[in-house]
């Protein structure tokens, strides 16, 4: 592909039917517990709230019957993914083992049952950043309450299943969500691309957490980002290599956006509303173009994680574009080998035939 046809495919957006719908729902669900906590003066609570309602991205494409039925189970899924972050959090090995198991666990579950995205990125970045928020001092954690922690988070997972759940309230949207196509189970399939993918992503899995243990990493969640969100859409190879491109320069980009608020950080209400903006368009791109929405994304979730603190806003950057690149370069690393073994086994196949007289 020549270098004018890749940087369009870099920038290509082509805006889904309607995004703006699920967009707005996922703003008033992750803005709204920030909003109401700020009101109290209780802001950097509501935003640990916050990272429970980002259940509300997922099945966006789906009726609020079927979102209602199934949400509750990503529900459960969020707060184990927590529970594991936070009771591993105090020990740098321990740690990296649980958000392996966590990126391969939410992996699986997401290809095998349909979930689509964001798949296991919103998992994996709870359980590593609440496991950070609360580990010792002594580990460079924040320290916080543990069971504070898992009770903020379970009631942001509550605030954004109600944003979904509560205007079937009304006649006219049960009516309007009545015609839409919906099935309340739980389909497993087991496809020869879902093979594919979950194999690349288990060893980029596994590689990250051993690059990042022998590079120091104690981040090793935002590492995993990036190799999931590289991977885990489908097997195609050229796709694989693009995501990798739209992944490190939409996080490039993302940091540059947040170096904004190096001059400016936004406080109270006026952070809510900036997290609020953020998270509308992450959900607007997420379908059409990977690096416009890791560009938006990517300033949200370091003022989710830093709290609307400076200093920690500050110690974030850096390490955030050095997770990204690892896991990026662990991604490469994989989807190169792919490519490679797939044609050393195609040159054999060729040899083959010809010693056959094919």
């Amino acid at each position: 592909m020549s270098a004018a046809r890749t940087a369009r495919a870099l920038v290509h957006f082509a805006p889904a039917p309607r995004a703006w719908v699920p967009a707005t729902q996922a703003t008033i669900a992750v803005a709204g517990p920030p909003a109401v906590f700020a009101a109290y003066g209780q802001l950097r609570l509501g935003l640990l709230a916050a990272f429970g309602a980002l259940i509300v991205l997922y099945l966006s494409g789906q009726s609020r019957r079927e979102r209602a039925a199934k949400l509750p189970v990503i529900a459960v899924g969020f707060l184990v993914g927590t529970i594991i972050g936070i009771s591993t959090g105090s020990s740098l090995p321990t740690s990296l083992l649980a958000m392996s198991i966590v990126a391969i666990v939410f992996s699986y579950a997401s290809l095998t049952f349909n979930v689509g995205p964001p798949g296991a990125i919103f998992p994996v970045l709870t359980a590593g950043s609440m496991g950070q928020l609360t580990a010792p001092l002594s580990m460079g954690g924040s320290g916080v309450d543990p069971l504070l922690v898992i009770s903020v988070v379970a009631l942001g997972v509550v605030a954004g299943y109600v944003v979904i759940v509560a205007p079937l309230a009304l006649k006219r949207v049960r009516t309007a969500d009545a015609a839409l196509p919906h099935d309340y189970r739980w389909t497993y399939s087991w496809k020869p691309d879902s093979a594919r993918i979950f194999a690349r992503l288990t060893v980029a899995v596994v590689l990250a957490v051993l690059v990042s243990a022998w590079l120091g990493l104690h981040h090793v969640g935002w590492v995993l980002l990036a190799v999931i969100g590289i991977l885990q859409k489908d097997s195609d190879l050229h796709l694989g290599t693009l995501r990798t491109a739209q992944r490190l320069i939409g996080t490039a980009l993302g940091v540059c956006i947040a170096l904004v608020f190096m001059i400016w950080i936004p406080e109270g209400f006026a952070l809510v509303v900036v997290v609020g903006g953020l998270v509308f368009g992450f959900v607007f791109f997420i379908r059409s173009n990977l690096m416009f929405a890791l560009m938006v994304v990517t300033p949200m979730a370091l003022l989710l994680v830093a709290g609307g603190s400076r200093p920690l806003l500050e110690a974030s950057m850096g390490t955030r574009i050095i997770d990204t690149v690892v896991g990026g370069a662990v991604a490469g690393v994989v989807l190169g080998a792919v490519s490679i073994t797939r044609r050393w086994a195609a040159r054999g196949v060729g040899s083959h035939n010809t010693a056959k007289g094919v």
